[in-house]
């Protein structure tokens, strides 16, 4: 039976208790105990030995490690099901590793809350009606399991034997691990309890021996203080592990829902014990673009807005309260104006906030002084506010079907409303330069008028099929963008009153804000879809993926002035400040294949991309501004054609059907020499050698060579390294193992001997394959499209993931071997190597699925072919120490109401960052 590392011989476990910390912490380590004691012979320690972390772990840097022995050295494993259980991170990596040991190892069940409920036609567990059980374990049972029913004392204060239930369920569960029926274990443990009184009886005749034995133990009174001291350093690592897995389940359980508290308690759980889940977990946290979640008041509707030094945010909603914050900290900037919140605007100066309500009066608040000047005329709510330019003219739009203009220094009305709308009237707008007023009505137009005459200007802007919500000018004037009701978004010349090419489409709702960033070549939209989105006008495409996370519709968009931080104002209730630069590709999509691109490949000083598609071109761009240097290199048929980049980015090696191996100059893209017949057959992968001196050659059914490159001869006769194509050859960074992939086989092999190590790994269905920087780990894609991690020193099983969006066919390995990339049906996802979870929302911008992937030299960005051609580079940035990263991104640590909330009772509070 295997034992635990480090040990020099196996310490076998009888039973492996996993359960969640959070739900049945005081059950677990209870129920282990009673184990230890159960039917226990008076002369030993325990009866049974179970591992249950928080009494079982020693002080091991490396918790996992202690736990995977743990599990390997098991010869039963015990779950405690429940809700919490089935979603806790732990228990289902605890659960997939003993999945992945050799089959026959019993699992028992104990249910502790939720249900389980079998389906004896479809022959498993119910997969809607079990809510104790993680996915993985609804299927994995060929027949009806028994199980033990612990929900009756969960929450039972005592849990001790003394206890008739705790007690029934110590010997259910005892019977089951010992072999033996249950009403005989009772009646032996009955008998060893007689045996250990009478031995304790017989005890007290030597007592007077004992007591002079103690003069003795007076002199190993300082060795036992050292080894309490020792005990207790012991006890307080153990202590914060507990605690690191406690706050770091519980971070990942938020997830997503509120980033920021959720990366928090990452960051905790890694000042408590540094894991592989809380790196996980800050490193999530990081992937979701969330900055900071406001209350907001919202519940309905609302609006916010920036002011024009950015430097504050003032957000309101229906609860007519309207809240000042500090946008940088994501804190309140003194105190709420108890005024207003559907409608906003900060006078140019930034001196002075418009607010508006549902009443239809507008009050002009004096920043400095708090005061407020109101402004009457509306019968009913203003839906939207717009200061002109030179802050003289303040425009208000209104559900009574007008617009207004004002004279903020009077506060009296400027003219006579403007009444051109037949229904409610939803945006205003002034052009930069203050000559055009433009307005957004629930009558399917928009209109333009002239603010000095009130007049309109032109005739209505006619496209949208039902009502529009937003609108809003460009900086230079020469664009008009409005929303609508169906979710799209049109682009007008306001000069000519015409469509400026096609809507922007991406929305499914509700189009409800819209706002140019101040270099006019992004726009930011908000949606009842709850979503928000940037377009990058140039291209009329969308600039990145959606804003995901609000659970109610967006009422309202704005951009800091910097263009860095998008807020968005929700019926959620809250307010969420993005980073605008995240989760977009860093440049415009790379376009000019015209069929699928296979293969994307840096250059090692990360300048240059190369990519080579099935229409049998291959193309060079420049990675910092995606442009393509110079033309194509094209082949003689449509045909991907193999490329490899040598190591000091001098040489581009290509391979052709025939055989044929070209060399080209990389700087110039002239071919260096005439092609050498390299292969017998179709060269399907090519991979230069770190070092430059070896190039692995793929060609015809499985035949492998390696050629020096300076003087195109062959180092090694082919050698059939696998019984069908090739798909990929990788070497390790320092050159010593090469990993292959081919008819359903992953092979590695020592350069040196050149020979393969080892037998395949993976079975027989593996497709593709990606091997860590120091060649510690392989990543193999087989049977279903799982996704597996090898240890290649011991060739065990490190971990699995699926996606479920769809088949993985690709992966990668970051440069620092911390991440891997994978296509998916939704996209391209990141994972974690080490927990083998995923990093934030798929990248799916790209359209189609998705061909090929590269990461640059230095692991910051990430290239994805999609579809037809098209290639997006993605910002990845996973930095290898996430923690100073995420206190700088909350720029906060946990309040003291966040310490209490989610970390045991009596945990003294700390600031950790």
């Amino acid at each position: 039976m295997p034992g635990i590392r480090g040990t020099s011989t196996p310490i076998p476990y009888d039973s492996f208790i996993s359960y969640s910390r959070a739900a049945d912490g005081l059950l677990g380590p209870a129920l282990r105990d009673g184990l230890h004691q159960f039917a226990r012979p008076w002369y030993k320690l325990r009866a049974l030995r179970v591992f249950c972390d928080t009494r079982s772990l020693s002080a091991s840097p490396g918790l996992w490690t202690t736990i995977e022995a743990a599990l390997d050295a098991s010869r039963c494993f015990v779950l405690l099901a429940s809700p919490e259980s089935a979603r806790s991170v732990w228990v289902r990596r605890e659960i997939e590793h003993w999945r992945s040991l050799e089959p026959g190892r019993p699992v028992f069940l104990m249910l502790t809350g939720g249900d389980l409920v079998w389906d004896h036609a479809a022959g498993h567990f119910d997969q809607t009606l079990t809510t104790a059980l993680p996915e993985s374990l609804l299927t994995s049972f060929t027949e009806v399991p028994l199980w033990a029913d612990l929900r009756s004392i969960r929450s039972q204060s005592d849990l001790s034997l003394s206890n008739p239930a705790f007690l029934d369920a110590v010997a259910t569960l005892a019977a089951t691990l010992h072999g033996r029926a249950k009403d005989e274990l009772v009646g032996d443990d009955v008998r060893q309890h007689r045996l250990a009184r009478r031995f304790r009886r017989l005890s007290w005749t030597g007592l007077s021996v004992l007591t002079t034995a103690a003069v003795v133990a007076a002199a190993v009174a300082v060795h036992a203080a050292d080894v309490a001291e020792a005990q207790r350093v012991r006890a307080d690592a153990e202590r914060d592990q507990a605690l690191s897995y406690l706050a770091s389940d519980r971070g990942i359980q938020i997830g997503e829902s509120d980033p920021v508290v959720s990366g928090l308690l990452s960051a905790t759980a890694w000042h408590f014990a540094r894991t592989p889940e809380a790196r996980y977990g800050m490193v999530a946290a990081l992937a979701f673009p969330v900055r900071a979640i406001l209350d907001s008041g919202s519940y309905h509707g609302g609006a916010v807005a920036f002011s024009p030094d950015g430097r504050t945010l003032a957000t309101g909603g229906t609860d007519g309260i309207t809240r000042l914050w500090d946008p940088a900290t994501g804190r309140p900037a003194g105190d709420p104006i108890k005024d207003g919140g559907l409608a906003l605007a900060f006078s140019p100066d930034g001196r002075t906030l418009a607010v508006a309500g549902s009443d239809g009066t507008i009050r002009l608040w004096d920043l400095s002084t708090r005061t407020a000047v109101p402004l009457t005329g509306h019968r009913s709510a203003v839906w939207a506010l717009a200061f002109s330019p030179d802050g003289r003219t303040l425009a208000s739009a209104g559900q009574d079907h007008t617009a207004r203009l004002w004279d903020p220094a009077t506060g009296k009305p400027v003219g006579r409303p403007l009444e051109g709308h037949t229904g409610e009237v939803s945006g205003v707008a002034f052009s930069p330069d203050g000559r055009l007023l433009a307005t957004a009505g629930r009558d399917r137009i928009a209109r333009l008028w002239n603010p000095a005459t009130g007049r309109p200007v032109g005739k209505p802007l006619k496209g949208h099929t039902d009502e529009i919500r937003a609108v809003a000018f460009s900086p230079d004037g020469r664009t008009l963008a409005t929303g609508g009701y169906e979710g799209d978004i049109r682009l007008w010349n306001p000069a000519t009153g015409k469509p400026v090419g096609r809507p922007l489409t991406g929305h499914t709702d509700v189009v409800t804000g819209l706002a140019f960033s101040k270099d006019g070549r992004t726009l930011a939209s908000g949606s009842w879809d709850g979503t928000a989105r940037l377009w990058n006008l140039a291209t009329r495409r969308p600039a990145g993926d959606a804003f995901t996370g609000h659970s109610g519709y967006v009422h309202g968009v704005a951009l800091s002035p910097d263009g860095g931080t998008l807020a968005t104002v929700s019926g959620d209730g809250t307010t969420r400040l993005w980073r605008a630069a995240a989760r977009r590709p860093v440049t415009d999509p790379l376009i000019g294949h015209e069929d699928e691109v296979s293969q994307l490949a840096y250059s090692n000083n990360g300048d240059i991309l190369v990519s080579s598609g099935a229409d049998g071109t291959i193309r060079v761009w420049d990675r910092l501004t995606g442009r393509r240097l110079g033309p194509p290199i094209r082949g003689r048929d449509p045909y991907t054609w193999p490329v490899a980049i040598s190591p000091d980015d001098r040489t581009l090696a290509v391979g052709d059907d025939d055989g044929g191996l070209h060399l080209w100059d990389l700087a110039t893209r002239q071919q260096i020499g005439t092609p050498v017949k390299a292969a017998a057959g179709t060269i399907s992968v090519l991979t230069f050698s770190p070092d430059g001196r070896t190039l692995a050659i793929a060609s015809g059914e499985g035949i492998l060579q390696l050629w020096d490159p300076a003087t195109r001869r062959p180092v090694t006769a082919p050698t059939k390294a696998h019984s069908d194509v090739l798909h990929r050859i990788v070497f390790s960074r320092d050159g010593r193992i090469m990993a292959t992939v081919g008819g359903g086989t992953a092979r590695l092999w020592d350069t040196a001997t050149r020979r393969p190590i080892g037998a395949p790994i993976g079975g027989s269905s593996v497709t593709w394959l990606a091997l860590s920087p120091d060649s510690k780990l392989l990543a193999t894609v087989g049977e279903q499209g799982t996704v597996r991690i090898w240890d290649t020193a011991g060739r065990r099983p490190k971990g699995a993931f699926k996606d479920r969006t769809g088949t993985i066919s690709t992966v990668e390995f970051s440069p620092d071997g911390r991440t891997l990339a994978t296509d998916a049906a939704a996209g391209v996802q990141l994972w974690d190597a080490a927990t083998t979870k995923p990093i934030g929302n798929p990248f799916k911008s790209g359209e189609g699925a998705v061909s090929s992937l590269a990461f640059s030299p230095d692991g910051r960005t990430l290239a994805g072919s999609y579809g037809k051609g098209t290639i997006l580079q993605w910002k990845v940035d996973v930095p290898a120490d996430p923690f100073p990263a995420l206190c700088a991104a909350a720029g906060r640590s946990l309040t003291e109401q966040e310490w209490g909330r989610y970390l045991p009772s009596g945990t003294p509070f700390e600031k950790v960052c």
